[in-house]
């Protein structure tokens, strides 16, 4: 019955322990994601101040909103999975405390029984004819043996139960504080869809008020057409050049495929070209936010950030092109091997065709609208002539 009980708690004691290192090290990704959301959302929060100073804020400011009801939303889903798996962990705390209580009074029942025996046998001339009583010496010896291992035994027991009780009261403090986490976390997920609504209800007002505006809208979209066209001919003319007859394949020197191949070595962990940026316009083909049935195309993405951001580059390179883009101010590529980064939307040039630069190098600030008082930098990435969608290969917010 000792083996077996003891067996027991050390196998449910060693499962329960590594859940716990487990959900250790899972609470705190949840921190960290949790955490890196909210700040995701004061940045949205810093440019939608910014944006709100001005009465004619255009499409910027919904894409703000937006963007802010998406991170919203992913907080709430964050809190929800720590919720869940908080309630695992409650469930599995509950079980380990139930089989502690039984271990515990097994133990003490056995310990009882064993206080009660040596009480009866308490007499040391009992144990002394009962071992003189033996039929040779080794049975002597062996209930000699018997009356030590007996005594050890029952030291061994009583020490059992306190360790037992004292696993049994951090249990309980344990299983006490995971309740009190569950609350905070439930207030937490309940003050966020509270600010969620808020949210959704500003997008709708937004939305209404740009609906009276579609037509200025369509300019807007006819406009930024025009500048894709234009930034990705500056792209292709620049890759026909380089080529050199080799189709649209660069052939790099060999200190070239080193950069080229350390471009690719970190992708998703390209530093960002702005501080405190956060995306407004994804990569790809979407619906209008407010136009129905009108669909556009970013072959890049978007990155709010606040009045007079420094752009700096995502990787060292060789600067390409420097040209100016009616509507988007200007557009800076550098090649990194057979890789090409692309920053639109800057002024304050500091870099010219021919410079050789290294990661994070200040080569301009972004534009700020007076008018939108906002500032919007388009970043595109190219592999030759594959556009790429730059998000996949800056480090994760």
């Amino acid at each position: 019955m000792r083996n077996r009980l003891f067996k027991r708690t050390f196998t449910v004691l060693a499962i329960i322990l590594a859940f716990n290192n487990v959900f250790s090290q899972t609470k705190e990704e949840f921190k960290q994601k949790q955490l890196k959301t909210q700040e995701s959302l004061e940045i949205t929060n810093q440019l939608l101040f910014q944006t709100e100073k001005s009465k004619s804020a255009g499409l910027n400011k919904l894409l703000i909103i937006k963007k802010r009801i998406g991170l919203r939303e992913r907080l709430i889903t964050e809190i929800v999975e720590e919720i869940n798996s908080l309630e695992e962990e409650i469930s599995k705390n509950k079980i380990y405390i139930t089989k502690l209580e039984y271990d515990l009074k097994e133990l003490k029942e056995e310990y009882a029984r064993m206080i009660y025996y040596a009480y009866k046998n308490r007499n040391n001339f009992d144990r002394v004819m009962f071992i003189l009583a033996a039929e040779d010496f080794n049975q002597a010896y062996r209930r000699m043996r018997y009356f030590k291992e007996y005594t050890k035994y029952r030291k061994k027991q009583a020490e059992r139960i306190i360790v037992k009780q004292k696993n049994l009261e951090y249990e309980t403090e344990q299983l006490q504080d995971k309740k009190n986490d569950k609350i905070r976390l439930l207030s937490n997920k309940e003050r966020e869809k509270s600010y969620l609504t808020i949210e959704q209800n500003k997008e709708n007002v937004e939305i209404n008020r740009l609906k009276r505006k579609e037509s200025e809208l369509r300019k807007q979209i006819r406009s930024n057409e025009k500048i894709m066209r234009q930034l990705k001919k500056a792209i292709d003319d620049l890759i026909a050049k380089d080529a050199k007859g080799n189709s649209t394949f660069k052939l790099l020197s060999a200190s070239e495929e080193i950069i080229s191949q350390g471009f690719i070595s970190a992708k998703g962990k390209h530093s960002w070209p702005v501080e405190d940026g956060i995306i407004i316009q994804e990569f790809g083909r979407h619906p209008h936010p407010v136009i129905k049935g009108v669909m556009t195309n970013n072959e890049g993405v978007d990155i709010g950030a606040a009045k007079d951001s420094k752009v700096k580059t995502i990787f060292e390179g060789e600067v390409k092109m420097v040209f100016a883009v009616p509507g988007a101010n200007m557009a800076v590529i550098v090649r990194h091997g057979h890789y090409l980064t692309l920053y639109s939307n800057i002024v304050n040039v500091r870099v010219k065709p021919g410079d050789k630069i290294v990661s994070g190098f200040y080569i301009g600030d972004v534009y700020f609208s007076e008018n939108n008082k906002g500032s919007i930098l388009h970043l595109g990435i190219y592999e030759e002539t594959k556009v790429l969608n730059p998000k996949n290969w800056l480090s994760k917010q």
